[in-house]
C-alpha cells in the first residue's frame, strides 16, 4: 500500500543535497520497511561530462542516490537529523546509459535507533544494474 508520494520539489524539506547533487526525482512508494524511488536519466547533467563519446552513469552517483533513498525513508518515519553514510558495499551488474531513461531504486530498510541498514536494488528498464548495501547514521 502506498502511503505517500514525494516529488523533487517536496524533497527540499528533507536534509539532502541540493540542486544537481539531489539524485532522486520521485518517491513512488513508502511502506513499513521499504522505499521505491526514481531518477530521470535522459537529461541528467553527468552524461555530457562522464565520457562524452561513451556516456555512462557513474557508480558513485548510484551509491549516492541509494543513500538518499534510505535518508528519505528515515525522514518519513521521523528519524530527523543529518544523515551520514557509515558503510557501503555495492556490486554493479550492467552499465547505465542515457537511453535507459529512468533508474528505479527499490530498498528494504531496517532501523536500530538512529541507524538505518538498507539494501537497495537499482533497476533500469526492468533489468537489475546494481545492488547497494548501506548503513546510514542520523545524527
Amino acid at each position: 500500500m502506498t502511503e505517500l508520494v514525494y516529488d523533487r520539489s517536496s524533497l527540499a524539506q528533507v536534509y539532502l543535497p541540493v540542486e544537481q547533487m539531489l539524485q532522486i526525482d520521485r518517491v513512488i512508494e513508502l511502506t513499513g520497511d521499504s522505499v521505491r524511488c526514481e531518477m530521470d536519466l535522459s537529461l541528467h547533467w553527468v552524461f555530457p561530462l562522464h565520457f562524452p563519446k561513451d556516456p555512462i552513469f557513474p557508480a558513485c552517483l548510484m551509491i549516492e542516490a541509494a543513500g538518499q533513498a534510505i535518508a528519505i525513508w528515515a525522514w518519513h518515519y521521523r528519524l530527523e537529523g543529518k544523515p551520514r553514510l557509515a558503510r557501503v558495499g555495492a556490486s554493479f551488474e550492467a552499465p547505465v546509459r542515457p537511453m535507459d531513461e529512468v533508474l528505479t531504486f527499490v530498498g528494504k530498510i531496517r532501523r536500530r535507533r538512529n541507524i538505518c541498514l538498507g539494501l537497495v536494488e537499482i533497476f533500469a528498464n526492468g533489468r537489475r544494474v546494481a545492488r547497494v548495501e548501506e548503513t546510514l547514521v542520523v545524527v
